[in-house]
């Protein structure tokens, strides 16, 4: 699964001072569902709620932390590795 351009554009990213192992890891999973919306619907929690996360106005939720974690495991075992 790659990040597309529109992706990248429609997942807030965090500004330094906010940035946190939550906002990143929510970003990421941003990316790899394909947008804010996707992500949105995945988690089923609003746009605006999911916003505020990306952009570290606020933390998630623990259970929607973990969602967006497993989201990234989960594409991290379905991503070809180097051959053994």
């Amino acid at each position: 699964m790659r990040a597309s351009a529109s992706a990248a554009a429609d997942c807030p990213l965090a500004p330094p001072s906010r940035e946190t192992t939550y906002a990143r890891a929510l970003h990421r999973a941003c990316l790899l569902l394909g947008g804010l919306a996707q992500l949105a619907a995945h988690l089923k929690v609003s746009d605006y709620a999911l916003r505020t996360w990306l952009e570290g106005r606020e933390e998630p939720p623990e259970d929607v932390f973990v969602a967006a974690v497993e989201i990234i495991l989960l594409a991290a075992e379905n991503t070809p590795g180097p051959a053994s």
